[in-house]
């Protein structure tokens, strides 16, 4: 597991999600490339996965304000993957993205517990 031994289950799970949602974002704009033969469909999954990346490694390292700043970012990858679901387009994107947008809010919420709140801010469990 990518979590230190002393955080949470719930800090655990948001870092897992965060990581695997960016690959899987990357994983989808690949095969929309190989499919379409156009090499914009990875240039914005590499930039979310990357920016997502660095907060799950700001999660990793516990500082105080990684916790808010990974909520506003998977706030908002939740968000851009909300609007591919209402885009038009192929099923099997929307129905993906609709799944990461959800893990994504559900990351958010385990960011907001109580015990994810005590592990960055510091002081008793």
């Amino acid at each position: 597991m990518f979590a230190p031994r002393n955080a949470p289950p719930e800090v655990a799970l948001a870092i897992l999600i965060g990581a695997v949602g960016g690959l899987a974002f990357i994983l989808m704009g690949l095969v929309q490339w190989q499919l379409d033969g156009d090499t914009g469909w990875i240039k914005f999954p590499v930039i979310v996965a990357v920016l997502e990346l660095l907060v799950v490694f700001g999660l990793v390292a516990g500082p105080r304000a990684a916790r808010l700043t990974a909520a506003f970012v998977f706030g908002l990858v939740a968000l851009v993957h909300l609007l591919a679901v209402l885009n038009q387009g192929a099923l099997w994107i929307r129905v993906l993205s609709g799944l990461i947008s959800a893990a994504h809010v559900f990351a958010v919420v385990l960011l907001n517990t109580r015990p994810a709140r005590i592990h960055f801010i510091g002081g008793k469990r």
